[in-house]
């Protein structure tokens, strides 16, 4: 899909920032230096963290200097930022992209090669799973640096007064969610928003009933399948049934939402520890399980998380190229203060968790590294078409009281109408 035809609404306000890959020298600086942008969409917590590297990189030598800034994703939460930018060809030289944005982006043709700048021994220390996720047509396009895995948390004392069990397939989820639901709690907490955010939480389900998007070449849609309709039945079922309120009043990424105590459970990342321990006493009025499976199915969960990119378009891709590898795929220690302090999620990067062994059994995270992490999948990366096709299937069984298989029939026909005219 070319990226100008996701633009550009005349409500927009033009984003006027460096051309592209210019190099454009202030005065007083040496015509040799190279000027950079590198462009994210994090919390505050990430902002800090990616600001030090950028510093750490800028006072180290003299050739480079990039000028960094960030938009919080929650306050653009559809990214219309870059786009605009890329289709004005003023994006800039680095930027992060999402699971959800990688193939728009990659069909746009707007990310360099990267494969050049991996050492001797790095790519052998990536996933390999992490690493095709970003691979196309034999092309490493981005550096993933954070596998961020879904679990399901919840309220110990409210499953306790409740008498409910912690749930472990399906049945007992759906039954759980409607017998802790009150006037003042929602039983489960779930993402209601169509969007990327939305699939991603949704695709375990998927996953542990046997069933996919596409077949596994990618250009038929396997959508309209048994496995798939009762995935999304039961996902409907818990708006359906009152278990899972229509609309949040706390994002749907944020662990608020149990914490706060409006939710008894909530399905969410590995981002969520450090929310429950810092802001919700010290997290033990808190439990954490697998995602419950459906009968006769297998564990399985999402892995997303960001991806830093360069442009393609750039004038400076071995510059923007080499601090991308330098930040992140070169030592250990800066991915895993990432993945540790400044967050919590896992690195791609095996030598990085054998680093961060102690650290990742500690509290609720051994329940991720030890019972989930080995049923985690990497989040698709679809083009946009087929991310709204999942999406508005979620919708109708979730808002318009559509059965799951009518609601995959219907996408199935809009996924196989995209593949075949590609």
């Amino acid at each position: 899909m070319n990226i100008l035809k996701i633009m550009i609404g005349s409500g927009f306000v033009m984003v006027l920032l460096f051309m592209s890959g210019c190099s454009s020298e202030s005065s007083g600086e040496s015509e040799e230096v190279v000027n950079l942008t590198f462009w994210d969409f994090h919390s505050d917590n990430d902002q800090e963290f990616f600001e030090g590297l950028v510093d750490e990189y800028n006072d180290m030598q003299d050739d480079v200097k990039i000028e960094y800034s960030t938009t919080n994703n929650l306050t653009d939460y559809s990214n219309t930022k870059l786009p605009v930018a890329f289709a004005n060809n003023e994006g800039p030289d680095i930027f992060m992209t999402s699971p959800g944005d990688f193939q728009k982006y990659a069909d746009a043709g707007v990310m360099a090669d990267l494969t050049p700048y991996f050492e001797d021994g790095i790519k052998e220390d990536f996933l390999p799973s992490a690493l095709e996720a970003v691979t196309v047509d034999d092309k490493i396009l981005a550096l993933p640096f954070e596998l961020e895995l879904l679990g399901l948390y919840y309220n110990k004392t409210m499953l306790d007064e409740a008498n409910v069990e912690v749930p472990e397939t399906w049945d007992e989820l759906l039954e759980a969610a409607k017998k802790l639901t009150t006037d003042e709690v929602s039983g489960i907490a779930l993402p209601t928003d169509k969007g990327s955010y939305l699939n991603f939480v949704w695709y375990p389900f998927l996953w542990q009933n046997g069933g996919s998007v596409l077949s596994e070449d990618g250009k038929e849609s396997t959508f309209n399948t048994p496995e798939v309709a009762e995935a999304l039945e039961m996902w409907g079922s818990f708006f359906q049934e009152g278990a899972a309120p229509s609309k949040l009043q706390i994002d749907p990424t944020d662990i608020g939402n149990l914490g706060s105590g409006s939710a008894a459970m909530q399905i969410v990342g590995t981002w969520a520890i450090p929310m429950l321990e810092n802001e919700y006493g010290d997290g033990d009025e808190y439990g954490l399980t697998p995602i419950p499976i459906p009968a006769g199915g297998e564990s399985a969960t999402a892995a997303g998380g960001w991806k830093l990119a360069v442009n393609s378009n750039s004038e400076h891709i071995e510059e923007a190229a080499e601090f991308v590898m330098w930040a992140l795929a070169d030592d250990k220690e800066r991915p895993l203060e990432y993945v540790t302090e400044t967050k919590f999620a896992y690195s791609p990067r095996e030598s990085v968790v054998e680093e961060g062994e102690e650290i990742y059994d500690k509290g609720l995270r051994e329940v991720f590294t030890e019972e989930i992490y080995d049923s985690a999948i990497p989040e698709p990366e679809f083009g946009p078409e087929i991310v709204d096709a999942v999406g508005e299937a979620l919708q109708n069984v979730m808002f318009s009281g559509m059965s799951g298989e009518e609601a995959a029939e219907i996408a199935h026909e809009k996924i196989q109408a995209v593949l075949d005219s590609k």
